[in-house]
């Protein structure tokens, strides 16, 4: 009975007209107020220790069953087994029901009035926990790929290094560097590398495609849970562009050109004897700057040696074409000539034609000129030709004289 209700009670009990009797309707009222206030207290003492029994018993448990635990993601699994597939869960004096888990950095609270609804609830906030913790645990794709590059640097030749550096900070970087490696879609790449297929830039796609399945596999192992998005990524197949050999005529021209950038002294003078050092000897482009001339031999160190393999030295007889041409030629000036320079100038007597056709020309010639096989493949470093029935067994045991190498190269006149 409340303090208002109690006032009522007494304002009608004036009322009676009667002293005696209103004094024994009083006295009825007040004993059954107390009575009825030590009830209240009763009860809401019992409802206390009812709070705190209950609160008390539901310290136990959350608990999943396996069906739960196999739905989820297989880092959540194994952790929720380590725990006892089960979380710690109580009960407030409000009658909600709270589960807490702080492990392995995962700080995840829920609370709901539904028992059912909190475990759901639950495991719904655990998974995006775990997304969030998975996603900030990748590095971008620049840091990731400068990583790789920079481990690739040492186990790599410099020209392959530089090589991959271009595709990287020109290409793969702009397109994708800003995202973490597990933003890299599959789509993204698959249309990134259709793009270069559509301009007819099919090597580049492939050149590219190459470098990403590297970077991606390694990333796959340093990140288990990470989706490798090159697994299904497919090209068009494509033929490979092949050069052909200059002809006679077309040599000529050659020899014309860079005669007439000799005598004006031009500054392509270096690229004209670079060009002249490449078209009589087959030398790549690359192994120009190692380039040594002892009298007899223009001796090289090939380009395909890997890096920590002993270098592979080529050693090419001085040809009479080459002394022909050998007053064009300054060897300091000319092994020291850029690939762009060569490339330019070269474009500059034939605009489709490649600098490698130099090696083809080479070859093509000492051929024709009856120069023996196994000879030409010698000296252009090749270790298979169609033209050469020799197993690389049997020409493993054979040793060529130097006056026998010499005397072949006399042949290479026309």
């Amino acid at each position: 009975m409340t303090n208002k209700e109690l006032k009522k009670v007494l304002d009608g009990i004036r009322r009676i007209p009667n002293e005696s009797e209103r004094e024994a309707v009083t006295q009825i009222v007040l004993k059954a107020a107390a009575e009825s206030i030590t009830l209240e207290t009763l009860k809401q003492v019992t409802n206390t220790n009812q709070c705190k029994n209950s609160e008390n018993t539901s310290r136990e448990k959350l608990k999943f069953s396996k069906t739960e635990i196999e739905k989820l993601p297989p880092a959540l699994q194994k952790l929720l087994e380590k725990c006892g597939r089960s979380v710690a869960c109580r009960t407030t004096e409000h009658g909600l029901y709270q589960a807490r888990f702080r492990r392995n950095g995962y700080n995840v609270e829920v609370a709901d009035k539904n028992f059912s609804a909190l475990k759901e609830k639950f495991l719904q906030k655990l998974i995006a926990a775990e997304n969030k913790k998975r996603q900030s645990d990748f590095p971008l794709f620049k840091d990731y790929a400068e990583d790789w590059l920079s481990v690739k640097r040492r186990v790599v030749k410099d020209s392959t290094y530089d090589g991959y550096a271009l595709q990287l900070r020109r290409k793969l970087i702009p397109e994708f560097g800003d995202l973490s490696l597990n933003k890299v879609q599959r789509s993204a790449v698959q249309n990134y590398l259709f793009s270069f297929s559509d301009a007819k830039k099919y090597r580049t796609a492939h050149k590219l495609k190459t470098l990403l399945s590297a970077i991606f596999a390694t990333a796959a192992e340093d990140f288990p849970t990470l989706l490798n998005p090159m697994r299904k990524i497919v090209l068009e197949r494509y033929s490979a562009k092949k050069g052909k050999a200059f002809t006679v005529q077309e040599e000529r021209k050659i020899i014309e050109f860079c005669s007439a950038r000799q005598e004006k002294n031009e500054h392509t003078s270096k690229a004209c004897g670079a060009i002249l050092l490449l078209l009589y000897t087959g030398m790549r482009i690359g192994e120009l700057p190692s380039a040594v001339f002892d009298g007899t031999y223009i001796t090289c160190v090939s380009e395909k040696t890997r890096k920590g393999k002993t270098d592979v030295l080529r050693k090419i007889p001085l040809s009479p074409m080459l002394k022909k041409v050998w007053y064009l030629i300054d060897l300091k000036s000319a092994i020291s000539a850029s690939t762009e320079s060569i490339r330019r100038t070269l474009k500059q007597i034939y605009p489709d034609r490649h600098p490698h056709e130099f090696r083809y020309t080479f070859i093509t010639r000492a051929k024709e000129c009856g120069c023996n096989a196994e000879a030409v493949m010698l000296w252009a470093g090749h270790c298979r030709d169609t033209d050469v029935s020799a197993s690389r067994v049997d020409r493993g045991y054979t040793t060529f004289s130097d006056e026998f190498l010499v005397s072949e190269m006399q042949k290479f006149t026309y």
